[in-house]
Order: C-alpha cells, then sequence, then structure tokens
C-alpha cells in the first residue's frame, strides 16, 4: 500500500513539477520576444544616426589621407631640396 501511495505522489509532484517548468518556459519566451522586439525598434531608430556616422567618418578618413598625402609630398620635396644642396655644396668644395 506503501508502494502505491508513494508512486502516486511521486506522479503528481513530477507533473506538477512539469507544468510549472511549461508555464516558466512560456514566460521566459514571452519576455524574450519583448526584448527582442524592443531590440529591434531601438535598432531601427538608431540606424540614421548609424548611416550619418558612416558618412562623416568616410568624409573625415578621405580628407585625411588627402592631407596625409600632401605632407608627405612636401616632406619628399624638403628632403629632394636638401640632397641637392647638400650635393651642390660638396661640389663647391671640390673645385
Amino acid at each position: 500500500m506503501k508502494n502505491k501511495n508513494i508512486t502516486k505522489k511521486t506522479r503528481l509532484i513530477s507533473k506538477s513539477v512539469a507544468k510549472k517548468t511549461q508555464l516558466f518556459i512560456k514566460k521566459a519566451n514571452k519576455k524574450a520576444d519583448g526584448a527582442v522586439k524592443a531590440l529591434k525598434k531601438e535598432w531601427k531608430k538608431e540606424q540614421p544616426r548609424r548611416e550619418e556616422y558612416k558618412k562623416e567618418l568616410k568624409s573625415t578618413v578621405n580628407k585625411a589621407l588627402e592631407n596625409g598625402m600632401k605632407i608627405g609630398g612636401d616632406v619628399i620635396e624638403t628632403i629632394k631640396k636638401d640632397i641637392n644642396e647638400i650635393n651642390s655644396r660638396g661640389k663647391n668644395k671640390n673645385k
């Protein structure tokens, strides 16, 4: 008799645990869905800003590259002038 009662109680407890687990999973899924929807909305709201930021970044990088190239060209020209000046001084001393 005791074994029957114990098995019945065990079955009832396992069924209630299974139901509670299912309810918990449903609630967790609903909350997760809500969080996902909120993130999607926020992502869509922020998209114009991201696009604007990309454009600004591109133009800034392009300007930096142009300025770097100009500076690099100026440095090369200065180095060439210095080398020519050094060479011309050396030639004048030898004469």
